[in-house]
């Protein structure tokens, strides 16, 4: 390190530029406060709504689990050949590959 000091030489702080001020760090409690009142979701009395729409998302999530569940049972239970597994929805594979394609 002080080989790294030596190499550097004398540094002339004259030449830097100043600090720039902190007081963008100052801020007043109730700006701060009426500034969160208007991020927080719920803030029109939409809370319910936001309620409502977690509410219905939470059970399409979990009716698509359980169709999954369904199909899951059903495959562990069904039929196969060496082309794959046979699902009720389809008749060939050919009908299958399109499912599948996406």
């Amino acid at each position: 390190m002080n080989a790294a000091l030596k190499a550097a030489g004398d540094i002339n702080f004259s030449r830097c530029p100043e600090e720039e001020p902190d007081n963008w760090l100052d801020i007043d409690a109730e700006i701060f406060d009426s500034m969160l009142q208007n991020m927080a979701p719920g803030r029109s009395g939409d809370a319910m709504d936001v309620e409502q729409k977690e509410e219905k998302l939470a059970q399409d999530q979990a009716s698509k689990l359980k169709s999954l569940a369904q199909k899951v049972e059903k495959f562990v239970e069904g039929e196969g050949d060496l082309e794959g597994a046979r699902f009720e929805e389809c008749v060939t594979w050919n009908n299958c590959a399109s499912l599948f394609a996406h």
